[in-house]
């Protein structure tokens, strides 16, 4: 199969022009002929004209290094994002190209634990660079367009850009080279996978049958890659990926238009950082937003007429199932009456030695018919079920966005749409979103959210079955693989767990649109992670399979703390008297850096301890005065200079997370799914004799504190920082179990090769995360913004809390992670005569192709 790619080289050669001699017969011509040795039609050879460029693009870098990109066709609009975008982030998607090329192994190496050898061979066996070659004929002809056109800025930044001028990560790297449409849009379709079956390449590249007979000595053995422990993938799992996202309509705004307020939590650092543009192709589209790297679109944004946020879905996008092995044949699986023997294919890849050499190494790798085979080491505890693949059974798996081709013609369509009939058309017709809720609102004060996730689509019984296993304490590989990882563990030799086929869905198996959850209000909609059920609490969603994500279960903090801020009353309410936000009401609630633990136990903690000196701590007495007097004084918020939330945050770390939703060690009052929001609350009482169990965890919390050498007084701001400069820069907010909505982390999300810049030093000191460098952030709160449409357009503020650009070098890698440091917001220049109002405009323009 031949690649297919739009022909982006330019064009050939130039053009000759022949003339012939004219003759005038005068006199003055007459002598001249004499004179002459004659002309006889000799050829006269012009200059060639210079070749007209395919693409041309206006870039318009205002503060802060947000490029406006304006061209006349959707090719030209893609090259001018592609170059654009390179200019900051070049390394980063090189590297992903490398990836999905499955060619890191051999431009780098083996890799830690030969997870560059893994990652190659898994991402051959998901065959990514085939599916893109056969989608790109599919795509609408404006995507396509765009794609090339992206793959010839990138490649004109690199063709002129020497390799030691690029950034440190990838300086004189010779494996930043050019690219074609395709591997782009192979890069695209992983991103698709994100939270799905990527997170398992190394349990796909190490899954080998169990040895049956005489084994010959595996003379590659130190080059193959290992099954990833249950421990790392819950990390890959855990990443604390989420976001806040409301939409408010016409009853909850000040001017009767829409308002979005856009804070997604996301890394940093790595291949899921988002970049802010603006694409304009006049007459056409006009769209104003983020992205992820490499991805030839807007987000999540505003155009003139809609805006849209999204946040992770906590809904399910692929199963895991357990296949039962017939005796002594280790690939092949029982079928209900059938068996089924796995298909394989080997796969090679060249590896570069650590002298410098390459050599080959080849991997047998399999599948059933759900998808790729996988294996996890089994658990030592005694009882817990088998994971890895042994001789009676395997693992599988099945992703419902490996099919997904329509990620970008989504986004597309989303980016040009006029109103919400266009908007959710794209939805229905697409059905190409990967993972994310959306938060939509209009210019006419529309709000709508849906969860359109491709969701598997089980039969009732089928998944009534899975929730009530994987729900319940119990040795099975449901609740285990449930209680863990989050995932759908199901029996694979039951045919009664497979997908249904349903009419209307984008591929064979999900859920068709017209079945996902979605609601229209003209108050407010809003999501913070946890599932479709609240999305507007006067309007709960039900009746959905728990694919989805549950219904009638304990939010979380953060999600109490988001619809506290959007439904409370009353004159300190943070929509003001009037119930309804503006435009600064709405900027200032998404930096209050309020706690709702903090508002529910806070009064309570400090009451007790007041009075009170020492705590008794397994034996040990510890001084709980001045800690006592840091939370009485304390605002109750996670600003930079508050003194408190440090050592609200270590009492908090105390308490396990089933507390936190429900009665236990920390409430008195138990959830209960009629008053969601309110509950549970009440902290438990003290004892009347002993010591109060609430004053021994501040009491562990003191200690904690100590321990690492921090005074209990410390600003929040000198213990919670990034080093993205070089020097700590104090970073506002908090976690998302202490319930705050501006969420900042630590994280481990990425699949890039680089080293993370911010460092965190292990074994952590509490189960905040501290570490000895404090509470280091490089996760979180990252593309905030909040808009409203008005009667002279879209009115919006924002800011990139890691700032535009990923390259040390530019004035752009900390400008905006010192505004957000500050609780400080930029103006989002969106027409042109904002643009050209701009005291740091830069001009340029760039053709090529």
């Amino acid at each position: 199969m031949h690649e297919h790619t739009p022909d982006t080289s330019p064009p050939r050669g130039g053009s000759q022009s022949f003339r012939a001699c004219r003759w005038s017969f005068t006199l003055f011509t007459s002598l001249a002929l004499v004179a002459s040795t004659g002309c006889k039609n000799d050829p006269v050879v012009e200059p060639p004209p210079t070749p007209t460029a395919k693409y041309s693009a206006k870039i318009r870098r205002t503060s802060y290094g947000i490029p406006h990109i304006t061209a006349n066709d959707y090719g030209s609009l893609g090259f001018g994002q592609g170059y654009a975008f390179a200019q900051d982030h070049i390394c980063p998607l090189a590297d992903q190209i490398l990836k999905v090329r499955s060619e890191r192994a051999r431009f780098l190496g083996q890799g830690p634990g030969n997870t560059y050898v893994g990652s190659d061979l898994a991402y051959l066996s998901m065959g990514l660079m085939e599916r893109a070659q056969k989608a790109f004929p599919e795509l609408s002809e404006e995507v396509q367009q765009m794609l090339t056109g992206y793959a010839a800025g990138y490649n004109k930044y690199v063709a002129e850009t020497p390799k030691e001028s690029l950034p440190g990560e990838c300086a004189n790297a010779d494996w930043v080279r050019p690219i074609t449409a395709v591997d782009l849009l192979a890069f695209d379709i992983d991103l698709t996978l994100v939270g799905g079956i990527n997170q398992l390449a190394l349990a796909i590249a190490s899954a080998q049958p169990p040895a049956v007979g005489a084994q010959s000595v595996d003379k590659q053995a130190h080059l193959r890659p290992t099954a990833p422990e249950m421990e790392q993938l819950k990390t890959l799992r855990q990443t604390d990926f989420g976001s806040n996202g409301w939409a408010l309509g016409a009853e909850r705004t000040d001017n009767g238009k829409g308002m979005v307020m856009a804070n997604p939590h996301f890394p940093w650092e790595g291949e899921l950082r988002l970049w802010e543009s603006q694409l304009t192709v006049p007459g056409q589209m006009n769209v104003y937003g983020v992205g992820l790297l490499g991805v030839p679109a807007v987000l999540i944004g505003f155009n003139e007429d809609v805006a849209w946020t999204h946040t992770f879905s906590s809904g399910q996008r692929m199963t895991l199932y357990k296949l039962d092995l017939v005796p002594g044949k280790p690939t092949t699986y029982k079928y209900g009456t059938e068996e089924r023997t796995m298909t394989s294919k080997t796969f090679t890849v060249l590896v570069k030695l650590p002298e410098g050499s390459l050599t080959n190494i080849s991997q047998t790798l399999y599948s059933s018919h759900y998808g790729p085979i996988i294996s996890i080491p089994d658990s030592p505890q005694p009882g817990a079920p088998k994971t890895s693949w042994n001789a009676q059974t395997v693992l599988t798996v099945r992703d419902a966005n490996i099919e997904n081709i329509k990620f970008l013609d989504q986004f597309h369509g989303m980016n040009k749409a006029k109103n919400l009939t266009e908007f959710k058309s794209v939805y229905a017709t697409q059905q190409g979103l990967p993972w994310v809720n959306t938060m939509y609102a209009d210019k006419e004060g529309k709000a709508w959210y849906t969860d359109a996730t491709p969701t598997p689509n089980l039969t009732k019984d089928a998944y009534t079955k899975w929730v009530t296993a994987a729900t319940t304490p119990a040795p099975t590989l449901a609740y285990a693989v449930y209680s863990s990882l989050g995932l759908v563990a199901l029996e694979g030799s039951d045919p009664a767990n497979e997908w249904q086929v349903e009419p209307g869905s984008r591929s064979p198996g999900l859920v068709p649109f017209a079945k996902v959850p979605q609601l229209e209000r003209n108050d407010f909609v809003f999501n913070a992670n946890d599932s479709y059920w609240l999305s507007n609490p006067a309007a709960p969603l039900t009746g959905f399979s728990p694919l989805h994500g549950l219904e009638r279960v304990p939010q979380s903090p953060r999600t109490r703390m988001n619809v506290i801020t959007l439904t409370e009353a009353g004159p300190n309410a943070a929509s003001g008297p009037d119930n309804k936000f503006s435009l600064e009401e709405l900027k200032a609630a998404v930096f209050s850096n309020r706690s709702s633990m903090a508002e529910l136990t806070l009064a309570d903690l400090t009451t007790r301890c007041a009075g009170k000196t020492t705590v008794n701590l397994q034996g040990k007495p510890v001084d709980i005065s001045q800690a006592c007097a840091v939370l009485t004084a304390w605002s109750g918020r996670y600003d930079p200079d508050a003194k408190g939330a440090i050592l609200f945050r270590e009492f908090l770390a105390t308490v396990p997370n089933s507390s936190l939703l429900n009665a236990g060690q920390l409430f008195s009052v138990p959830f209960d799914a009629a008053q969601p929001i309110a509950t549970p609350h009440t902290v438990v009482a003290a004892p009347p004799t002993g010591d109060d169990p609430l004053l021994v965890r501040l009491a562990q919390a003191v200690t904690v504190l100590t321990t690492a050498g921090i005074p209990l007084d410390k600003p929040l701001g000198e213990v919670q920082v990034t080093r993205r400069a070089g020097t700590p820069i104090a970073v506002q907010g908090g976690q998302s179990r202490e319930g705050i909505t501006n969420v900042v982390s630590y994280g481990v999300t990425r699949t890039t090769v680089f080293e993370y810049s911010e460092k965190r030093s292990t074994p952590l000191l509490s189960a905040s995360g501290l570490s000895k460098e404090g509470y280091p952030i490089n996760n979180g709160s990252s593309f905030v913004m909040a808009m409203q449409f008005t009667d002279a357009g879209p009115s919006a503020n924002a800011v990139l809390t890691y700032s535009e650009s990923g390259d040390p070098k530019s004035p752009h890698y900390v400008d905006q992670t010192i505004l957000f440091s500050q609780k400080k917001w930029r103006p989002i220049l969106f027409t042109d005569a904002q643009i050209a109002a701009d005291a740091n405009l830069v001009e340029t323009t760039v053709s090529g192709g």
